[in-house]
């Protein structure tokens, strides 16, 4: 038997049977608190496996799941893989027609939800999927179309007991894959164009499963919560396949707004999340400092002026000092603790994904005992870089993972050598799946700018398909200016612009705890959208873009810019918190259009 994603969950389940493996978090918006061991994961997938090949699945066939963080989405995922199918993702978040593109895209003839909004999403548009036979709920309605959850697994059980050839071929799928068939498709968020499935082998799985053990140190008895979309390639497999591969108890979040509340109930020891969760980490912290009067104050002060030196002398490779540690743990022994806290309070790896953690907030979360890992990494091959737990930094994405090889072309953009930890191909797209390649078919094209230190560590500095060309001919990356801008203190977000204009604007979006103490020096009401329209606020907005526009060059500097009384949100933004440009622009095109008169 080749090693396989199913092949390595059997030799889990033999190793960990009666261990806790999954975790329902009431805490976590779940009905009630509910544990699945090992074995019992195992004998759902196999009847889910069962019921698919009673119900004539092929081998490559694909199977979706349209759901939330439940145990659905992990016993599907086996199950689907056990029968020889393709497990297929599709967002929670998808509108209808969103999700008629991903089911008629991989012609996905079977399809399980969790919710009634997530199944009259499928019906809307189940007449326009020909390929579609099976539609499995978590609570079915009683129509004849659609099978409840107990209904398909119980199906699957009485096939195993009853049919005998069942078994026989089940057991043949499983056992007779190979570790460079399809096992998972993965759409991209589609924040430049039509989400494209990207296939991913079963030794893709692996390999990357295997590099994330082995550069992050994850260890049997770790503990993380599944909080981010399983159809995403990160929770995917940074999350499930990794913690299967090592050994890892997952608290199941079915409601992302109470992580927090799940966090503390479950208390992990992993937390991998995107850069806005720790976002509000650090603004929550900044609060209670901001409130803190008398001797509370100096210790929020010393134990920060500590921990930044701290954080200093271990990114630098230095030692630190005794007596440093020392006062820091005991000073900010309250304040260090209130902040592992907001993670559980076992936590001793957090990670960060999906987009750049903007320095200010990791700096600041590292002076109070919580390193954040940063890394790089994109659905075609997601273990590309990160740092590492004994020698990080918090302004790049660190060295290439084990196993990854880069470069960096002519051009600036970032290419990875094609290995086991590469992506087969887009489904159904050649021409596209040759294009992600350079010529010789060598290197992985990722599309990003970026630049590899003497230290080997990568810098990403933006988006070569997003680069802004001025009508001066000259380009200007984003991304890297977007962050510098929202390090400042009074910005919270912004977008730049100026695709064919003579020179770069913005959107910003204010930070809230400046907006705050502004309105309150101004009496002014920061609830109020028309304060983004106040030349005082404009004034101190523009003071910061100065702050920013002094390290630039002459073309990359923002020459104007619109206040946003809103963070971007919704449809603003991919499922992993990226800006969609090209709706953002549309969305405010007035505004923008407005910064280029008599210009």
């Amino acid at each position: 038997m080749a090693d396989t994603a199913v092949s390595i969950f059997l030799e889990r389940v033999r190793a960990d049977g009666d261990r806790p493996a999954l975790r329902l978090l009431a805490a976590g918006g779940a009905a009630r608190d509910e544990t699945l061991t090992w074995r019992e994961w195992a004998g759902l997938s196999r009847s889910f496996a069962a019921a698919l090949v009673a119900a004539g699945l092929r081998p490559g066939e694909h199977v979706a799941v349209l759901a939330g963080n439940g145990v659905e989405w992990p016993v599907a995922d086996l199950g689907v893989m056990m029968a020889g199918g393709v497990s297929v993702g599709v967002y929670p978040t998808s509108a209808p027609g969103q999700v008629r593109q991903v089911l008629a895209d991989c012609g996905a003839v079977a399809v399980v939800v969790d919710t009634d909004a997530q199944l009259e999403k499928v019906r809307a548009v189940r007449h326009e999927l020909p390929h579609l036979r099976i539609v499995v709920a978590t609570q079915a309605d009683g129509e004849m179309d659609v099978l409840s959850w107990a209904e398909w697994i119980a199906s699957g059980s009485s096939a195993l007991a009853a049919l005998p050839e069942i078994g026989h071929e089940l057991a043949e799928r499983t056992h007779g894959a190979r570790a460079d068939d399809a096992a998972i498709l993965i759409y991209t968020s589609g924040s430049t164009g039509e989400p494209k499935g990207a296939t991913l082998s079963h030794r893709y799985v692996l390999a990357s499963a295997a590099s994330i053990r082995d550069t992050l140190g994850f260890r049997h008895g770790d503990t993380a919560l599944s909080f981010l979309p399983f159809c995403h390639a990160a929770e995917r497999i940074f999350g499930l396949h990794t913690r299967i591969l090592v050994g890892m108890e997952a608290g199941l979040v079915a409601d992302h707004g109470r992580m927090w509340e799940a966090a503390r109930d479950f208390r992990p020891t992993i937390f991998g999340g995107l850069p806005r969760f720790y976002e509000k980490a650090a603004d929550a912290l900044r609060r209670e400092q901001a409130a803190a009067v008398d001797g509370e104050r100096v210790q929020w002060e010393r134990t920060l002026f500590l921990g930044r030196e701290r954080s200093r002398l271990r990114r630098a490779g230095e030692s630190v000092p005794a007596e440093l540690e020392r006062e820091w743990a005991q000073i900010g022994a309250s304040l260090l603790e209130r902040a592992r806290g907001m993670f559980g309070g076992h936590m001793r790896l957090a990670t960060s994904g999906g987009a750049t953690l903007p320095l200010h907030v990791a700096e600041y979360l590292d002076a109070l005992g919580v390193t954040v890992l940063g890394g790089y990494g994109l659905t075609e091959h997601l273990c590309a870089a990160f740092n590492r737990p004994d020698a990080y930094a918090l302004d790049n994405a660190g060295p290439p993972m084990v196993g990854t090889e880069m470069r960096v072309a002519e051009d600036g953009e970032i290419l990875i050598r094609r290995g086991a930890l590469t992506f087969s191909g887009y489904h159904g797209r050649p021409a596209e799946t040759r294009g992600a390649f350079t010529a010789d078919g060598t290197w992985l094209r990722t599309g990003d700018l970026g630049s590899l230190g003497d230290d080997g560590a990568l810098r990403v500095q933006g988006r070569k398909k997003e680069l802004i060309a001025l009508s001066s001919g000259k380009k200007v990356a984003p991304l890297p200016i977007e962050a510098a801008l929202a390090g400042d203190p009074w910005i919270h977000q912004a977008m730049l612009y100026g695709e064919g204009r003579h020179f770069v604007s913005a959107l910003i979006v204010p930070a809230r705890p400046a907006l705050e103490a502004w309105a309150g020096e101004h009496a002014a009401d920061p609830d109020d959208p028309s304060v983004a329209d106040d030349p005082r606020l404009y004034r101190s907005i523009q003071a910061a873009v100065d702050r920013v526009n002094a390290g630039l060059s002459n073309p990359e500097r923002v020459r104007r810019f619109a206040i946003l009384p809103l963070p971007f949100d919704g449809d603003d933004l991919t499922p992993t918190l990226k800006l969609r440009r090209t709706v953002i622009a549309e969305r405010h095109r007035d505004r923008l259009d407005a910064l280029y008169q008599e210009h």
